[in-house]
């Protein structure tokens, strides 16, 4: 009977990209989070121009193929160079920026069906990646590159749906704010099962090593009181000091075993 392993799933060897040896458990989900929101951003921008093509809409798909251009650039290189640092932030900000880039392109907040919610992804991964206090400042980011665009689209709306006779009909609208919605929400569900998942087992390896180690430390004190009487022992154990007692007065005894 066999026992070779079968060989790795491409998630697992998309989700174990970029990681080495020497990296702690924690860079470890660090790196496997990223990977993960990458592949599901990219994703997501292969599937929209299709779900339009179904629905009869013309979309222009040199959006999208700028951005999945974009993100697999960059993941190739942090593949290459491993400089997981340069990664995060660069591949976090495309992910701040692009879908704002793809709203101001196709017209408004209403028009684009919500597509700045994937924006979202960048502070949700600055949270999860780097750290709490550092991603309070993607979330500023993100809010205000929003309020932004609400305040463009407050003083424009009317002048661009006067003028523009190619307006995506409401209905297309309106299936794309439901799908945005669910995709997004699905996103940011699997990033955070995934990372709590994988601290889960973290947890349980770091509980399964300290019982590994009260184990070997109850072996070596029973081999301890083998060895010496109890009051030397414990005096090992409680003192750094080096045991050596004096006695002013000793009476030694020679006796032989016939």
């Amino acid at each position: 009977m066999s026992s070779e392993k079968p060989p790795p799933s491409f998630v697992s060897q998309l989700l174990n990209a970029g990681i080495t040896s020497d990296d702690s458990e924690e860079v470890r989900l660090n790196k496997s989070l990223l990977m993960l929101a990458t592949g599901l951003f990219t994703m997501t921008a292969m599937l929209w121009p299709m779900i339009y093509s179904a629905l009869g809409k013309s979309f222009s798909t040199t959006l999208p193929l700028l951005f999945q251009l974009i993100l697999t650039c960059n993941m190739l290189l942090y593949i290459k160079t491993r400089n997981f640092d340069f990664f995060r932030v660069t591949q976090l900000g495309v992910f701040l920026f692009l879908p704002f880039v793809t709203q101001w392109a196709i017209g408004n907040f209403i028009s684009s069906s919500g597509v700045i919610l994937w924006a979202l992804i960048a502070p949700i991964g600055a949270l999860l990646c780097i750290g709490a206090s550092q991603s309070v400042g993607w979330f500023i980011a993100w809010a205000a590159l929003t309020a932004i665009s609400g305040a463009m689209d407050y003083y424009l709306a009317d002048p661009l749906f006067s003028a523009k006779t190619d307006i995506i009909p409401i209905r297309t609208s309106l299936i794309f704010f439901a799908i945005n919605f669910i995709a997004v929400a699905a996103s940011i569900y699997l990033l955070l099962r995934y990372s709590i998942l994988e601290k889960r087992k973290m947890q349980k390896r770091l509980e399964e090593t300290y019982a590994q180690l009260m184990f070997e430390q109850e072996r070596a004190e029973n081999l301890l009181l083998n060895i010496l009487p109890a009051p030397v022992a414990d005096r090992l154990r409680n003192t750094n000091q080096t045991i050596a007692d004096g006695f002013a007065d000793v009476t030694v005894m020679f006796a032989g075993v016939s």
